[in-house]
């Protein structure tokens, strides 16, 4: 489940968004949640398991059109690809009228989620 970012949970968000490469420095981590707080076409989510742990991050920047995927992390044992889908999936929903883009390192998981959401389009279509 996906969960708005507040300030509350600004020690979960820079943990989980430790996790991502480019933001193991903690000046530039931090400045990145500050530009999440501060800049009103940039959303930062947190993602809920069954559980109710918070186990995921992901950070976009909304435009007119489309929604640009710009961070997204998981703790170790939510790396799967289906997890990743499920978030994309709420991001859809929440997003309805928009189209999600990525930068280009992120363009693979978003071709996945794309032939996914395809083959289950499909596989409704033809009452599966």
């Amino acid at each position: 489940m996906l969960v708005k970012y507040k300030q509350d949970y600004e020690k979960i968000a820079l943990g989980l968004l430790s996790f991502m490469p480019d933001l193991k420095e903690f000046d530039r981590l931090s400045a990145e949640l500050a530009a999440y707080s501060s800049e009103e076409n940039r959303q930062l989510f947190l993602w809920k398991n069954s559980e109710g742990d918070f186990v995921g991050v992901v950070g976009v920047e909304v435009a007119p059109t489309y929604l640009m995927l710009r961070h997204l992390a998981f703790t170790p044992n939510y790396r799967q690809d289906t997890v990743k889908f499920d978030v994309l999936d709420a991001l859809h929903e929440l997003f309805i009228d928009k189209r999600i883009m990525s930068p280009v390192d992120m363009s693979e998981l978003l071709t996945a989620w794309e032939r996914h959401c395809a083959e289950r389009s499909q596989d409704l279509d033809h009452g599966e």
